[in-house]
């Protein structure tokens, strides 16, 4: 115990006196800390994403993670041979140059100063005495705009992404993406490290890209070429996420009261007495306002094009509508005892050679009835596209 308790103190010593030897020879945070200034500084970039939760009503994205840069650094220096061989120790983030890091699509304004933290801290690692590799790892979180399409709820799919870059032009900082690797997704630990569910949404790919934004507003995949372009160039890291919605319950919420709503539509026309089938679509309309008083608490906001269950409640209404006009203007026509046209009392054709349909049937098979049945015919075709293409 003795031992390494006098190894403790010798090693916080001798940081100490690496502390003392950097920032005693005048190191200024706030010039790069490079031999030659015309030569860029490379960060290398990776992130950690812990949490993402996603706003639809506001079209945002909020991201909570840690990121880890490093670079070199040529003025935070030392010789370990002259301090012990210690060639590893840490300062704090701000005593030391550091990539200034910005989020170009935040929706923070001017909090968004606050959105990656400044309060982390550095390690150095000596690698030779006028070289020095530091590495950081600050935490964010950050809340960036989106471009949502609901149009496939509730089986819709969405990407967003967040675009870092740094205030310093290409000529000087120039951010790069650690080893090509995809950044890491920790949204548990234990035995739910592989949790890929917040909420309803289901992330499928967390990807990193780097990209170019010129002086004339424009973004390219390609690198100036030259190295005056490289003055009025600044590097972007893009990491774009893409999410799917689960929503287990839409079926029994909303998909299966719809389909309901349509069966009894349809079943009115069966009814032999036009004033039950009245009632019965009354009763149903009021259903439906219910059904969708409820549904548009749940679903998300008309952006861009209305989701199908949405068209498909349009359609609802508007079937109920008409069958409500079809069934009272029947009525009213056998309360006046008018005659049906004779095009409508041809349209049911029976095959004599049918012994299901005898000569008695069809003496007590009423005009109305056969006007009735074939707008449910109608209104059954009509429904079937409407339910595969809206519905499921």
């Amino acid at each position: 115990m003795n031992c390494l308790r006098k190894y403790q103190i010798e090693h916080m010593y001798r940081n100490k006196q690496i502390y003392k030897n950097i920032f005693l020879k005048k190191y200024d945070r706030k010039t790069r800390p490079v031999q030659n200034q015309s030569v860029p500084t490379t960060v290398l970039f990776h992130a950690y994403l812990m949490h993402f939760s996603v706003d639809q009503l506001q079209q945002t994205m909020f991201l909570n993670g840690h990121i880890y840069m490093t670079w070199s650094d040529d003025k935070a220096t030392w010789d370990p041979s002259l301090f012990n061989n210690v060639r590893t120790t840490m300062v704090k983030t701000w005593e030391i140059w550091h990539p200034e890091l910005r989020i170009a699509n935040s929706v923070s304004g001017v909090n968004q100063y606050f959105e990656i933290s400044r309060r982390s801290h550095a390690t150095l690692t000596s690698i030779t005495p006028n070289k020095t590799k530091v590495e950081s790892y600050p935490t964010f979180s950050v809340r960036v705009g989106c471009n949502f399409d609901f149009r496939d709820y509730p089986n819709d799919e969405q990407n967003c992404a967040a675009r870092l870059y740094t205030t310093n032009v290409m000529s000087e900082v120039e951010l790069a993406i650690y080893y090509n690797l995809e950044p890491s997704v920790m949204l548990g630990w234990g035995n739910q490290s592989i949790k890929k569910n917040i909420q309803e949404w289901e992330l499928l790919s967390v990807n990193a890209n780097l990209s170019f934004y010129k002086s004339h507003r424009k973004y390219s995949n390609e690198r100036p070429n030259s190295a005056y372009e490289a003055q009025s160039t600044w590097t972007l890291i893009i990491l774009n996420l893409k999410f799917r919605r689960n929503s287990p319950q839409y079926w029994l919420g909303i998909g299966l009261p719809c389909f309901v709503c349509l069966i009894i539509i349809l079943l009115s026309f069966l009814s032999t007495k036009i004033e039950l089938s009245i009632g019965l679509l009354l009763a149903n309309f009021v259903l439906e306002s219910v059904l969708l008083r409820d549904a548009l608490q749940t679903l998300p906001p008309a952006a861009g094009e209305n989701p199908k269950i949405v068209t498909f409640a349009q359609f609802l209404l508007i079937t109920t509508l008409v069958s409500l006009i079809i069934q009272i203007f029947t009525k009213c026509l056998v309360q006046k005892a008018i005659k049906y046209s004779s095009f409508l009392q041809k349209l049911l054709i029976i095959s004599e050679t049918n012994n299901l349909f005898t000569t008695k049937f069809k003496k007590n098979l009423e005009p109305e009835l056969i006007f009735r049945l074939y707008c449910l015919f109608i209104l059954f075709l009509i429904c079937i596209p409407f339910i595969f293409i809206y519905l499921f």
